[in-house]
């Protein structure tokens, strides 16, 4: 568990700083079967229909909210910008969030919880996770990769603390990218 959060840490906060390059999924693939040889823990083909550029509208006065999580405690986020996107010729809102309070070391990071139409079956049903950088929005854009969605740890091992997506963020739409729900994780150790 320790080496995929540092592995996972270090490509995040490389991803942060706009240096991502098209081997990431390759490796947090090869990383992920390494840590967990007996998930068959798979990413959904990269779609670029799902790499959207989406406007945005920054909240000044984002209103602070108090977010559950699966281990029954509570996370606070501010509303930090809400995101407007097209697909399939129909539109979709989504907020994105800064954590409450802000670490200096995570002063630019973002985090965009979401839930779709693919959970439970396909995905894992507690929603999955976008990470983007106050960097990422600029002269009203901001690209939304969502071939980089990401499972929260809580879809491999219970003991963690993972935000639960706001109702808000719960798109009625399927999102065939990024992370599928894994078939096999620590729970079926048990």
């Amino acid at each position: 568990m320790l080496l995929r959060s540092v592995f996972t840490f270090i490509l995040g906060c490389v991803c942060l700083h706009g240096i991502c390059q098209d081997s990431f999924r390759e490796e947090y693939k090869a990383q992920t079967r390494q840590q967990f040889p007996n998930s068959e823990q798979d990413f959904f083909a990269l779609n670029e229909k799902f790499n959207v550029q989406a406007s945005y509208r920054l909240l000044k006065k984002g209103k602070v909210i108090s977010v559950p999580t699966s281990a029954d405690k509570i996370k606070e986020y501010r509303e930090y910008a809400r995101v407007t996107f097209r697909l399939d010729g129909k539109k979709y809102r989504l907020m994105v969030y800064r954590s409450v309070p802000v670490s200096p070391l995570y002063k630019n990071h973002l985090f965009l919880p979401l839930k779709d139409l693919t959970a439970p079956e396909e995905t894992y049903g507690g929603g999955r996770y976008l990470d983007l950088s106050t960097a990422d929005f600029q002269n009203g854009k901001v690209k939304i990769d969502f071939n980089r969605l990401y499972n929260p740890y809580c879809a491999f091992s219970d003991g963690w603390n993972c935000p639960i997506p706001p109702r808000e963020n719960h798109l009625n739409l399927r999102i065939e990218a990024g992370e599928k729900r894994p078939l096999k994780t620590e729970y079926d150790h048990h």
